[in-house]
């Protein structure tokens, strides 16, 4: 078996993890053996995912509320729920972020470079 496939013992954390990639991502983590700390704002999607995770009996898959979006005190928090869920973290996928308006940078609006500089970097910057 390749060495990528059987990841049995670490944990990861991936944030954006309610859809799309990070959804994605999870899922093919948890195939690999690894556990999963699935971090985003949608705890209904969070659960479902989980939920699927976990569907043979074992606790692999856990979900924390986390809105990189959020000030430094709460991010903070939510990664020590994510620590506490396993007693560690081996690996991050910082996954969530925004595309923003398909436009020249020219001419977006201060208040939405800051949301999409906030969510993309300092977001992920903060969780890391």
């Amino acid at each position: 078996m390749e060495p990528w496939k059987d990841l049995s013992g670490i944990v990861v954390m991936v944030t954006g993890a309610s859809s799309g990639i990070g959804r994605e991502l999870c899922l093919d983590l948890a195939k690999a053996s690894c556990s999963i700390i699935a971090a985003a704002r949608r705890v209904d999607s969070l659960k479902s995912l989980c939920d699927e995770i976990n569907s043979d009996g074992t606790r692999r898959a856990f979900a924390v509320e986390l809105d990189i979006n959020a000030n430094g005190a709460t991010i903070e928090a939510a990664v020590q729920r994510a620590w506490d869920a396993f007693g560690r973290i081996d690996a991050l996928v910082n996954n969530a972020g925004i595309r923003g308006s398909i436009s020249s940078s020219l001419k977006l609006s201060e208040d939405e470079w800051n949301h999409t500089f906030n969510t993309n970097l300092r977001g992920a910057w903060l969780v890391s």
